[in-house]
């Protein structure tokens, strides 16, 4: 979204054979999920450009949530582990790490502290900005909504907002049932 590209280009930046990449853009400009942009003359064939719309709908029977999601996901995922050790390597003083344990629970925890104990007060405004962990937390359905709610209504604000002077800050919140589902 946002730039052209053609089918050689995209083929190669997603690891595919031309053949392959031709045959998947056929099907997403059949679906609308691709649109061509131009075409640029040359011997031969034209080369074609092609871009996503700036918005378009997939139904989950053509490609599931798990693929459309999987690279985004693994692309902020990579980007927030790459910051977060950036920050922690350069805003804390030298000697400081994690300590790693088990809750009553049998989850893992693990906390920010130097070798000797000291606990990180993540609060304090000498301390990096940054927040980092996974919860299980045990909630009813009615509560889980709730919470979904709370997320989104903090978020909100924040997102819809031009841009302008700021800092950026990478934030994700995920929020779904753990386990098997009935």
């Amino acid at each position: 979204m946002g730039r052209e590209i053609n089918i050689t280009d995209a083929a190669a930046q997603l690891g595919l054979s031309v053949p392959a990449m031709y045959k998947i853009a056929r099907r997403f400009v059949a679906l609308k999920l691709l649109q061509e942009t131009r075409q640029m003359k040359r011997a031969g064939r034209a080369i074609r450009y092609y871009c996503a719309p700036a918005e378009f709908f997939v139904p989950f029977s053509v490609l599931g949530l798990e693929q459309i999601g999987e690279l985004n996901r693994q692309a902020h995922l990579e980007r927030f582990n790459t910051n977060l050790a950036h920050t922690l390597r350069c805003e804390l003083p030298p000697g400081w790490g994690t300590r790693t344990g088990l809750l009553p629970s049998g989850e893992r925890y693990y906390s920010i502290t130097s070798a000797e104990g000291e606990l990180l007060e993540q609060f304090s405004d000498s301390s990096p900005l940054m927040l980092s962990g996974w919860n299980l937390l045990k909630l009813t359905r009615q509560e889980a909504r709730t919470l979904q709610r709370q997320l989104v209504q903090l978020l909100e604000p924040y997102l819809s907002r031009p841009a302008g002077g700021e800092e950026h800050y990478l934030t994700g919140i995920f929020l779904v049932r753990d386990g098997p589902q009935e």
